[in-house]
């Protein structure tokens, strides 16, 4: 008998499409005589980030996530996977850990496909991207949570150059109506390539970080028009037999 696998609401199903992309946090500490001194203003790296992000065409990356209530002992939940994105909201997330699934934005509709059931969940993607609840495109995920948000920068920590790594913090005025309590970005301010995407919210971390980045600008692509990834990457059918469950959020 197959396994039933009940269709989540919309708090856990904005979990879900952020667990599958996007450990414990490296404290952001206060600066010691030690540290050096701070490049760059948040306002530029907040600035820097986003414009870097509006100019891409494409960027492509290994992603490890990790999920933990605060506070608690236990092992930390971790997903592993590869990601492709467009600019224009589309993306393919193929995760290999620690179940085989594939997510899909297909510029409209996001696919989340549970292999293990035999089930696809579909979002609506302007809704995703109006809750701020879609780290596969994480332009517009930054920008929803930096309204009506304190930004300030601190140390990026161990295992980041402070030499090339900036790191941002957004904390806001009034938590309860924002959903979160703290969002910290990590960026190769070299490049202005997000690194590292940590979330605070209803006492759980979310830890989203990249590795084996690669990114190509509009302009690159229009130069080289060799370099555009195939039109057909982020079409989306539901394996047959697979049970859709069309969600409203």
């Amino acid at each position: 008998m197959r396994r039933r696998f009940r269709a989540p609401g919309p708090a856990r199903a904005a979990r879900l499409v952020l667990a599958a992309l996007l450990a414990f946090a490296l404290p952001a500490g206060a600066a010691t005589a030690k540290d050096p001194p701070l490049r760059y203003t948040a306002g530029d790296v907040f600035q820097g980030m986003l414009a870097a992000q509006d100019k891409l065409n494409w960027m492509q990356a290994d992603i490890v996530k990790t999920e933990q209530a605060m506070g608690s002992k236990k092992q930390p939940t971790v997903t592993r996977g590869h990601l492709v994105s467009r600019h224009g909201g589309k993306a393919r997330l193929v995760i290999q850990d620690p179940a085989p699934g594939v997510i899909v934005a297909d510029g409209k509709r996001l696919w989340v496909e549970l292999t293990p059931v035999s089930q696809v969940m579909c979002y609506d993607e302007a809704k995703l991207a109006a809750s701020g609840n879609f780290f596969l495109d994480l332009a517009s995920s930054i920008r929803h949570y930096a309204k009506a948000s304190i930004k300030r920068r601190f140390q990026p920590g161990e295992g980041f150059d402070a030499s090339r790594v900036s790191a941002l913090e957004m904390a806001p005025t009034h938590p309860q109506q924002a959903g979160f309590e703290r969002l910290r970005v990590w960026v190769d301010d070299r490049r202005w390539v997000v690194l590292r995407v940590q979330m605070e919210y209803g006492g759980t971390r979310s830890d989203v970080t990249f590795s084996n980045i690669q990114v190509l600008s509009s302009r690159a692509v229009r130069a080289d028009p060799g370099q555009a990834l195939a039109k057909t990457l982020f079409d989306y059918k539901p394996p047959a037999g697979f049970e859709v469950f069309n969600l409203d959020l």
